[in-house]
């Protein structure tokens, strides 16, 4: 598994963030696959920061999310995306693919959608609403109340 799918999703993100901020400074090749970098944190705080290619989770930051463990951290992934830029590209370019696709999945489940309720049994129709209700998030449930139990 590479150090990109070892990161959490956040620290993909955060990660690829710090990349385009130019976060990254002073990398230093050490051996085959394994670089050395200064990360500006959030603040004004650099962090030293190893990766490790090959074993991503040998890859050392000094920050207090990933320090003494073996997780992969935003200051990690800037470096490796400074190292890496096509992959940087990549990434972004495959999530906003990923985005676009979805969005039109989702368009044309919202244009199915009144033509699948109004084609459904009532006792079913009803079963859903109240399996959403109970199941559903807590202010639906007092939405739904409200607009129209107290009318009833």
């Amino acid at each position: 598994m590479g150090l990109l799918e070892c990161a959490s999703g956040n620290s993909l993100w955060r990660g690829y963030d710090y990349f385009k901020e130019n976060k990254v400074s002073k990398i230093v090749p050490v051996d085959d696959g394994i670089y050395e970098a200064s990360v500006l944190g959030s603040g004004t705080e650099f962090y030293k920061v190893t990766i490790d290619i090959p074993h991503p989770r040998r890859s050392k930051c000094n920050c207090p999310h990933a320090d003494g463990k073996r997780l992969i951290c935003k200051h990690m992934v800037a470096v490796y995306f400074t190292v890496y830029p096509e992959e940087a590209e990549r990434i972004y370019r495959e999530a906003m693919e990923y985005e676009v696709a979805e969005e039109k999945h989702q368009e044309e489940i919202a244009d199915k959608l009144p033509t699948l309720i109004h084609k459904m049994k009532k006792t079913d129709l009803e079963s859903a609403i109240l399996q959403l209700l109970y199941e559903g998030p807590e202010w639906q449930y007092h939405k739904f109340i409200r607009e129209y139990l107290d009318n009833f």
